[in-house]
């Protein structure tokens, strides 16, 4: 269902990666530490550095920056002269990355019956807060880099300024009070949540008392009713839900809720939109399953084992037109970006793309198997999914081919034979069949019926369809992910 749209080869694996919801670029950070912003694209890389050691460039740079600004010579050793460490998660923030982020979440809790009345139908859109800069966002052990992709000068907040903890993971928070700015969460070693200002460049809050380990992933969303909330999972394995409302000024924030959630602790969560309910929340764990959560209750809704005997390491959210039946995509450390159907009733899980059919033969060796470390979908090009793996990245996108738009056309009373119009590389395309299965001649009128509404004495004939297919000549003005309709009145 997937085909290549772009691949940047890699010498190491890749096991970060982020995509910018509107302009063309892809930020992966790989094993050893290298950050790259990608232009998918024009196949181009934007920029390039050393985020777990000292980039050489960057610290003279700043040097020549602060001279250049009639600044002396600094005492202390300089933020960009301090090894960074491992690159625990890349993300871009902009205006475009926090209006989206919004409009997600905000769209997603109007979906709910209850949250008629307290959404308005008009959407505004948040103040600019960056002023048209687009920061590169580097979260790394011991400091947090951003980097203006405009200017290209960089701001480095070393782990000493947030109460000298390890930062493992982070998430923007869309709402703040007036005088902080944009705020940024990170997770810390400590089970501490710490927010920094990013006009003052300053710790103005911390979460405290939610998790006895190490926080490892971080996210917001809107509850049905409105509130903005923030949500984290940790290495003990707890899930914790706090308010991410910051009208009230409170430098210490305790949680709302915890709940355990997996053994050995949560490695990511994610929402989902749920088409007329609440939305949900999604996370998955070292215990190798995959857990659905309401976000009303914050009961448990399903829990399943997407791939047996394998944990997941990414999970998205995924809603396409072409595929409505497939809710979420996850990877394992195998060759397959994974699709679950029907997540709530079913969890039925199959292949969405062996991923090595896809690349060029020479770039894979005969003796090295394809490994996804990492996958992402496009926040709003839902036929776009990236994925990292041991030999660099892959962007797919939806092939148009695999599932043709297809609409019905009406069936003449009495009739056995049905239509069918489709489109295949922009051309309209027709499809006449029939169904007829053989009737079972040892049913006659004893066989009684089971609750499911099918004989208890019924066997599952084999159905025979008779089909014939015809082009027609009306070219079509459409792209490849056009729908077709038919129109109620005939004409």
């Amino acid at each position: 269902m997937l085909r290549l749209r772009a691949f940047r080869p890699s010498n190491d694996k890749i096991v970060k990666i982020q995509l910018h919801p509107t302009h063309p670029w892809l930020v992966t950070a790989d094993a050893s530490d290298h950050v790259s912003v990608w232009n998918w694209e024009h196949r181009q890389v934007i920029y390039e550095l050393k985020a777990g050691g000292v980039d050489e460039r960057r610290l003279v740079g700043a040097k020549l920056e602060k001279l250049a600004e009639g600044e002396s010579e600094p005492r202390g050793k300089p933020t960009e002269a301090m090894r960074g460490g491992s690159v625990k998660q890349v993300s871009f923030f902009d205006d475009d990355v926090r209006f989206w982020q919004l409009w997600h979440n905000r769209s997603a809790a109007a979906e709910a019956p209850s949250a008629v009345h307290q959404h308005p139908s008009a959407f505004s859109p948040p103040a600019s807060s960056t002023r048209g800069r687009h920061f590169l966002v580097i979260c790394c052990e011991n400091k947090a880099i951003f980097l203006d992709l405009v200017t290209m000068r960089g701001r480095d907040v070393p782990k000493q300024d947030l109460d000298n903890k390890s930062l493992l993971c982070m998430e923007f928070l869309s709402r703040s009070s007036a005088g902080d700015g944009p705020l940024v969460a990170f997770g810390g070693s400590d089970g501490v949540i710490r927010v920094l200002s990013m006009i003052t460049w300053k710790l103005v809050r911390r979460y405290t008392g939610g998790h006895k380990g190490s926080i490892s992933c971080l996210m917001t969303f809107m509850a049905s009713s409105g509130e903005a909330l923030l949500v984290s999972g940790a290495s003990d394995g707890s899930l914790v839900v706090w308010s991410a409302d910051h009208a009230q000024d409170s430098r210490e924030l305790v949680p709302k809720l915890s709940l355990k959630a997996h053994d050995g602790g949560v490695v990511a969560v994610e929402l989902s939109r749920v088409m007329g309910g609440a939305p949900q929340l999604i996370t998955i764990g070292a215990d190798k399953t995959l857990a659905i959560w309401d976000t009303i209750s914050f009961k448990e809704l399903r829990r399943i084992k997407p791939v047996p005997k394998l944990a997941c390491h990414s999970v998205a959210s995924w809603c396409h037109p072409r595929a409505p039946n497939l809710d979420i995509l996850t990877c394992v450390k195998d060759s397959h970006i994974w699709a679950i159907e029907n997540p709530t009733y079913s969890a039925l899980t199959r292949p969405l793309c062996e991923l090595s059919s896809l690349i060029p033969p020479q770039v894979l060796a005969p003796s090295k198997k394809l490994r996804v470390f990492c996958m992402v979908a496009h926040p709003l090009q839902p036929h776009l999914v990236a994925t990292g793996t041991n030999i660099g990245v892959i962007l797919s996108e939806f092939d148009p081919r695999s599932l043709p738009a297809v609409a019905a056309l009406p069936t003449l009373p009495g009739s056995r034979e049905h239509s069918a119009v489709y489109i295949v590389d922009r051309e309209l395309k027709l499809l006449n069949f029939q169904l007829s299965n053989v009737a079972n001649p040892s049913l006659g009128t004893t066989g009684s019926i089971s609750e499911t509404g099918r004989s208890r004495n019924d066997t599952l004939e084999p159905l025979h369809v008779k089909q014939m297919k015809k082009h027609i000549s009306t070219p079509v003005p459409h792209d490849s992910y056009s729908v077709l309709s038919v129109s109620s009145s005939g004409k």
